[in-house]
């Protein structure tokens, strides 16, 4: 009997370090949604951005787009969520280039046009580069900071590294850990590559933040939201839990972007 148990136990053992290999190996196809088909501005139906490539640091050529804007207001750089490319979002960001802003949308690794390969190391290094190309090639009065979804993390990086005049975080997560957490995936913590941790980021800015979750959000719980909400520091700070709204429409929905419009023209 003891035999057939230690039998049992080995053969279990060897399936959940196979398990644990298998989930290392896909985990970026189960978190990253590259949209590879790239579409230029005019052919989304946004000719008011151009194409304005950057070099990132180690030399691979990303894609990015840039809006030019009213001189007295500030730029706004956009991080956009984990699918896509930068033409499925451009369009909701025409309401801030109306008001008189500028955007400047730059492009992940291994998206459309972007070369490279995006982890946690690139997604942070290119981040900078866009920051430290907005402030000083463009030369705006102030920057403010736009993140959705999965483009949160490198926004909350930037709020500690940076000092952005303003943040502002469309269905923030705490951490890429505590979001993986709360899927039912198992032992899928323990494998993780990279863990997104913008809980910490955070934590070290001052500056205005404003935080918007949808109620029904069933992709990252609305509980990341508030405690981001909670962790943050600064004494100009606002949550706004939206009714009825889920992750996709909390983006999607223009009238959204009225509310974050609203709360940008309160401070600029």
């Amino acid at each position: 009997m003891l035999k057939k148990i230690l039998k049992i136990c080995a053969l279990l053992a060897i399936m959940l370090f196979v398990y644990g290999i298998c989930l290392y190996a896909i985990q970026d196809d189960l978190i990253f949604y590259p949209d590879k088909t790239y579409v230029g501005p005019n052919m989304a139906g946004v000719g008011q951005f151009e194409e304005q490539p950057l070099v990132t640091a180690d030399g691979h050529l990303i894609m990015a787009w840039y809006a030019k804007g009213q001189k007295n207001k500030p730029v706004i750089l956009f991080f956009h969520g984990n699918a896509g490319q930068l033409a499925r979002f451009a369009p909701l960001l025409k309401i801030y280039h109306d008001a008189g802003y500028g955007i400047f949308m730059p492009e992940y690794r291994g998206f459309a046009h972007s070369g490279g390969q995006l982890t946690e190391d690139t997604m942070y290094a290119d981040a900078i580069t866009s920051f430290d190309f907005v402030k000083n090639r463009l030369t705006p009065e102030k920057i403010v900071v736009l993140g959705y979804s999965m483009g949160t993390a490198p926004a909350s990086f930037l709020a500690q590294v940076r000092q952005p005049d303003a943040l502002i975080l469309l269905a923030p997560f705490l951490s890429l850990e505590k979001e993986v957490a709360d899927k039912p995936v198992p032992l899928a913590t323990l494998v993780l590559k990279n863990k997104l941790e913008s809980e910490k980021y955070l934590a070290k800015y001052k500056n205005p933040l404003l935080i918007m979750h949808g109620k029904l959000d069933k992709l990252i719980l609305p509980y990341h939201g508030q405690k981001m909400f909670a962790i943050s520091p600064s004494k100009d700070k606002t949550l706004k839990l939206v009714d009825g709204v889920d992750h996709h429409q909390l983006f999607f929905d223009v009238t959204n972007h009225q509310q974050v419009l609203n709360w940008l023209q309160n401070r600029f």
